[in-house]
């Protein structure tokens, strides 16, 4: 395989790109939870669908018991989003397998989407998840060079 500088950056460019997605899911879910526990009425679309439905349970159940619900929320939320902060950390240390992971966890959250019409999200995953699949063809294709280039160099 003959590869130039500039497809060597491109292939880099969309695997970081991609990983970098699992970073701005969960920000963004951790800052759309903040804003449903504080009864606010917006949300940002690039959002997992499970810190949104955690959080709706909490507020209805904080109508009942209290503030505790939205606390409990809130933990599970960060848990949650923490793992997706892991997901983007270790993908971006070319953990290959910790990228394809946190993909099939981010495509069954979009399953989520399904269970009310909400069709917004359900395109915003169909977004997310092109980048995604764009950046772990992109990492499957450096580690593939990266191993010849290895093999290249040790031969004599």
């Amino acid at each position: 395989m003959e590869y130039d500088n500039y497809k060597l950056a491109e292939l880099a460019k969309h695997y970081k790109s991609g990983a970098n997605w699992f970073y701005w899911l969960a920000g963004l879910s951790i800052i759309t939870s903040l804003i449903a526990i504080g009864g606010g009425g917006i949300h940002f679309i690039f959002t997992l669908g499970i810190t949104q439905i955690i959080d709706g349970i909490a507020v209805d159940l904080s109508l009942d018991m209290g503030s505790g619900a939205k606390a409990v929320a809130l933990v599970l939320d960060l848990i949650i989003s923490g793992v997706f902060v892991l997901f983007g950390y270790l993908s971006n240390q070319r953990q290959l397998w910790a990228y394809i992971v946190g993909t099939v966890l981010f495509v069954l959250d979009g399953l989520l989407c399904l269970i009310g019409p909400d069709i917004i999200s359900l395109l915003a995953h169909a977004v997310v998840l092109f980048f995604l699949i764009r950046g772990i063809m992109a990492g499957r294709e450096l580690i593939a060079l990266e191993k010849a280039t290895a093999q290249q160099a040790a031969a004599p």
